[in-house]
């Protein structure tokens, strides 16, 4: 029977955690049993990093809290490639935590047919408020270029493996993991699934706020990214580098 585990990168989100929360305990218990969550703090500040008395959904199959120890900018890459690895073999869908996944979406994963040579992304629909609401209603909205839905063994790969850390501290460093991965993949699927996406109009703290990190047209960082870029061509035969920063295990 196949299970899932959903890795989410969390920062200062505690807001959104809680609202995942509703969600998740809002599933059929038998669907529940075969979902693990892999949380991932980077580094948020005190007072705005989740702990033990953040976690209170019950009946998942595993539920598990980890923080990186170093702060850097757009460590993301860091909290994906930590959570894979200390997730279990099989099916890991790889997200934000501004998207939370209607129980259709989690039954479509856990029952229906997937190719483990695949890649698989979704649908994405927008939330216009807090749980309860019928996830069939909400209209829909681009998909998500940094959700992916494959297994363990596709994202450690060794022509992809996994996201750059070299990268970490920079905006704008997805592609080149899709590139990766496409190239690899036997496909790209996408399914008529859908997340939900979390507007900070809804819950404030779903996603980073832009006064926190420049997002965009930002000339520093995409001089800086260049610059990485560059150095990391004069590597031989370059591998992504992971595991680059500290961490523990909270929960």
């Amino acid at each position: 029977m196949r299970e899932l585990t959903i890795v989410w990168p969390f920062f200062q989100n505690l807001g959104m955690l809680v609202e995942q929360q509703k969600v998740w305990m809002s599933y059929a218990p038998e669907v529940r049993r075969r979902l693990h969550v892999i949380i991932v703090d980077d580094c948020s500040p005190e007072g705005q990093r989740p702990d033990a008395s953040s976690l209170t959904a019950t009946g998942l199959g595993s539920l598990r809290l980890y923080r990186l120890l170093v702060k850097k900018r757009w460590n993301w890459l860091a909290c994906r490639n930590l959570g894979a690895a200390e997730a279990q073999p099989g099916w890991l869908l790889m997200t934000d935590i501004d998207h939370a996944l209607p129980e259709r979406t989690v039954r479509r994963v856990l029952d229906g047919p997937l190719e483990p040579q695949n890649a698989y992304r979704f649908c994405r629909v927008t939330a216009a408020g807090l749980w309860p609401y019928d996830p069939e209603t909400l209209p829909p909205y681009k998909s998500h270029n940094d959700s992916w839905l494959l297994t363990r063994d596709l994202f450690f790969h060794e022509r992809v493996g996994g996201y750059d850390e070299r990268l970490s501290g920079c905006y704008g460093t997805s592609a080149e993991f899709t590139d990766r991965l496409t190239g690899v993949a036997e496909a790209r699927v996408q399914l008529v699934e859908s997340l939900i996406r979390y507007p900070r109009e809804v819950i404030p703290d779903a996603s980073t706020l832009p006064t926190v990190y420049t997002r965009k047209n930002d000339p520093d960082n995409d001089e800086e990214l260049r610059q990485r870029k560059e150095r990391r061509k004069r590597i031989p035969n370059w591998r992504p580098l992971r595991g680059l920063t500290p961490w523990e295990r909270v929960i």
